[in-house]
């Protein structure tokens, strides 16, 4: 039997904050998109912040949980700053250190395997990924993985329903 993660890279702005609610200047995290992401709890979700908010890790952190964000944050995607470079190739680069295997490679290994459940070493971690984002600059093969987020609501219930999809789909 092998351990399995269930991640959601997660954009802040224009997900959490919605552009009204930034507008009206309540705070930049909206407590009630937090409370919403939280009822992903059931399903065993690790965070990975895809944001720019991830330059200052430890005021991000901070400023989810002072929201109400009970999700474990696993880590963060590292900030490519090459105009060819997109948030896509962030996150499968995330994907490929902490994996060791591509996570948006079509088709299945040679054992049978689709490339986004790469399995390596003794620890045998299979995985499943969501990324929740208001931009849309990520790579082709990560469409079967991708929410996008309305910036003018945030994540929505309907939204956390394709997540919950996602997450647990079977092949």
């Amino acid at each position: 039997m092998c351990s399995y993660k269930r991640i959601v890279f997660l954009d802040i702005d224009g997900c959490l904050a919605s552009i009204p609610f930034l507008m009206k200047r309540k705070g930049y995290i909206d407590p009630e998109k937090c409370k919403l992401l939280n009822t992903l709890k059931n399903y065993n979700v690790e965070i990975v912040i895809s944001s720019s908010w991830g330059y200052d890790e430890g005021r991000t952190e901070k400023a989810l949980k002072d929201c109400g964000l009970e999700l474990p944050i696993i880590g963060y995607t590292d900030h490519f700053h090459v105009d060819w470079m997109c948030r896509g190739n962030e996150i499968e680069k995330w994907l490929i250190e902490n994996f060791k295997g591509l996570g948006t490679k079509y088709g299945f290994s040679p054992d049978g395997v689709p490339y986004y459940r790469h399995r390596y070493g003794d620890e045998q971690i299979d995985y499943e990924f969501v990324i929740i984002d208001d931009d849309t600059d990520f790579l082709l093969g990560q469409k079967n993985n991708f929410i996008h987020i309305d910036r003018e609501t945030g994540i929505t219930e309907k939204d956390i329903e394709k997540i919950i999809d996602i997450l647990i789909r079977k092949d």
